[in-house]
Order: C-alpha cells, then structure tokens, then sequence
C-alpha cells in the first residue's frame, strides 16, 4: 500500500514544478500517481489544482466532484471556475457567482482568488461588486484593497484608487503587489519616472515575481528605458524560455534597445508560438525595417493584414515602406485608408501631410498638419513640416512661428524631420 504521504508529497511537488515553469516534468510527475490512492479532500484538491495546471480541465472536475459538497462550494470553486471557462462552459461558471458571493463572509480567501478569476475574465462590475463587500467584511485585508485599487485604475477612479491603496499600504507595507499596484496608478497618472521607481521596489520584495518582472518591461519601455526593459525580460526568458508573452516581452524591449539579432529571434519563436497574434507579425516587421530587409519586413505586414484586414497599423507600416522605397502615391493610398479607420491620430495625419508636401498637394497637406498639430502640437516634426508648407504658399509669419516652435521642442540632441 503506498503511503496516502508520499501521495500527497508528489502532488505538492507537480504543483511547485508547475509554478517554477518546470510543465513538462510536472506532468510526467502527475503521470506516476494512480489518483485512486488519493485519499482525504486535501489531497484530492491538491490533485485537482494541479490537473488544472496541466490543462486536464474535465478530468480535474471529474475529481473535484469526488469532494464533499461543502469544498466544492468552498475551496475547490476557484478550480471550477477556471475549468469551465477553459472548456467553454461560460454558463456553468457564471452559475458559480452567486455561490462565490457567500465566501465573502464564510470564507474571504477563496473569495478574492474568485475575484481574481472575475478581473481576469474582463467581469470588472461583479469584481468590484465583490470587493467592496470583502472591503466591508475585512477591512483590514491588504490584499483586497489592493486589487480594489486595481479595479479603480482601470475604471480610471483614480481618487478612489489612492485612498485604497494608501490604505493597503498602511496595512502592509512590504506587500509586493502595494509597490505594484503603486506603479500602476503612477502610470495613469502620467508618472513613468516614479512607476520605475515603485517597481524597483516591488522587485526588491518580490524579485522573482513574474508579474511584476511583465511590468517593469512595460513601464521602462514606456519611460524609455529600454536596457531596464531588456534586463527584467531577459529574466523572464531565463525562467521560462518557451513563454510566449515573455518571448513578445523580450522581443519589443530588444527592438527598442537597438538589439535587433535578439529582438528578431524572439519576435520569430513568438510568430511560430502564435501565428494568429498581429502584435508579433507587427513587431517584426518593424525589426526587419531596423534591418533594412524591408521585403521581409513587408511579408510581415502584410501578413498583419491577412489576421486583419482592418490592421491600420499594419497599412501604416506599409505605407511608411512604400515611401521609403519612393513611391510615393502607394504611400498616400495606404495612409489616406488609415486616416480612414484612425482619424485622429496625429502621427499618421502627420505623415500623410508630409506625403501630401512631397506630392505638391499643398490644400491637402495643409489640412492633415493642421489637424495633426491640433491634436498634438508637442511633436516637433508636424511643426518642422507646417513651417516647409507656409513657406511654400506664401505665408511666412505662419512659418516663421512654427519653424520656432520646432526649435524650442526639438531638443539639443535633434530629432528626424520626415
């Protein structure tokens, strides 16, 4: 008779090997242990959780089933739930809700993994329907004020999300996901300085958080810090190498960074790991740009268009290629289709003007740069392109005036004029 210990040690096992992104030797695990040994509802939950890392979904139900009725409410509901969105069976997860709401009282752990599971479905009301109640029923629990917070971020309650974080803050100040979630609201309000900051110290609490470590890439990116970028995705690569979101992750910090070999590779195993995802073929292209295999690069984008024919940004690309090749009516044809589906966005406005310039289409030209400049007049370039186009019709105070305000936003180091 095997010792139902040892059982349960291997199960326990499979689940810290699935969590240390060790899939295939978790499995092979699983695979040793004749789950009609299994004995006791820890174990058999245990089991069930780790199927689910598997990807076993009905043969987890099948074992959460053997559980009293009492779990099945309970601890094992986050397990069902995840089961059933994975099979599909929407309606039978959506029928665990109202069973989920009871936990907020009887049993609030349970309860935010549940709202976790409700955040990560897009069920943003039920969420925080949710966690308001838990706020109420435990109101010292960090944890559900700070996914409170998060909540708020997203709905852009910004005041709302301050008070609660401070709060969880106050609570736990060496919570990780405080630090985090601290560098989300920074980053909605416009801060990247400070959100780098904030991560910097979520990672000093949690270095091997793989969800912190997905953030840090985003926001240094986002504060152009592209090493910083590169040196929290090339972590998570080292933690789970065949990751497909780490691979993008790493892939665009690479290409931001000037890295093009590495960001080609990465972007190339994320195109092969997910075909349908535009994001790659996109990112990519723009790599092969950077490399000047501009055939290449254009495959890549039209490939985008093949996912989605209604990708602007793959008929930019294209139309940025086309005027880098010279041909310059392909250009305005892919742009004016652009303008078609994002009217108001001033790159693209932009750069149609400057097409329009190069084309002796002065009215038309007129009318994208201004447009682009009143929807962004922080960028430099549109106010270079307006002072070429004043000076062209005959108006040389307006161009003066822009070809000033070029020069005060342009910076000491310069910037491309296209």
């Amino acid at each position: 008779v095997v010792d139902p210990k040892f059982i349960a040690a291997k199960v326990g096992y499979a689940i810290v090997l699935f969590s240390a992104g060790q899939a295939e030797i978790a499995k092979q695990v699983l695979n040793e242990i004749d789950e009609r040994e299994l004995s006791g509802p820890s174990a058999l939950l245990d089991f069930a959780k780790a199927l689910t890392f598997a990807g076993e979904y009905q043969r987890s139900l099948t074992i959460i089933e053997r559980l009293p009725m009492s779990v099945q409410a309970g601890d094992a509901l986050p397990i069902r739930a995840v089961c059933h969105i994975q099979l599909g069976n929407i309606a039978a997860f959506e029928a665990l809700i109202p069973q989920a709401k009871k936990l907020v009282t009887a049993n609030p752990a349970v309860a935010v993994k549940f709202v976790e599971i409700l955040i990560n479905t897009g069920r943003r009301r039920e969420a925080v329907d949710m966690l308001r109640s838990l706020a109420t029923a435990s109101p010292k629990n960090a944890r559900v004020l700070v996914l409170l917070a998060k909540a708020e971020i997203a709905d852009n309650n910004i005041s709302q999300a301050r008070l609660h974080l401070g709060r969880a803050a106050a609570l736990d100040p060496r919570l990780a996901e405080v630090w985090s979630t601290q560098a989300a609201l920074e980053a909605a309000e416009g801060n990247p300085q400070s959100a780098l900051r904030s991560l910097n110290q979520a990672l000093i609490l949690a270095p091997d958080s793989k969800e912190i470590l997905s953030q840090m890439v985003i926001a240094a990116m986002r504060a152009n810090q592209p090493r910083m970028a590169v040196d929290a995705a090339d972590k998570l690569i080292k933690s789970e190498p065949d990751n497909a979101d780490y691979l993008y992750l790493h892939g665009a910090a690479s290409l931001q960074n000037g890295s093009l070999a590495s960001a080609k590779t990465s972007l190339e195993r994320f195109t092969a790991a997910r075909p349908n995802d535009s994001r790659g073929c996109i990112a990519l292209g723009l790599t092969l740009v950077a490399q000047k295999a501009n055939d290449a690069a254009r495959a890549q984008f039209g490939r985008c268009l093949e996912i989605d024919s209604s990708n602007f940004e793959a008929k930019y690309q294209l139309g940025m290629l086309s005027k880098a090749q010279g041909d310059t009516t392909a250009a305005i044809q892919l742009l004016e289709e652009v303008t078609t589906a994002a009217p108001n966005h001033p790159l693209v406005l932009r750069d149609l003007g400057t097409l329009y310039l190069q084309a002796g289409m002065e009215a038309k030209a007129r009318n994208a740069l201004e447009r682009s400049v009143a929807l962004d007049p922080t960028d430099a370039g549109t106010h270079f392109q307006l002072s070429r186009l004043y000076n062209m019709i005959g108006e040389p105070a307006l161009a003066r005036k822009h070809l000033e305000q070029f020069q005060k936003l342009k910076g000491p180091g310069g910037i491309s004029t296209n």
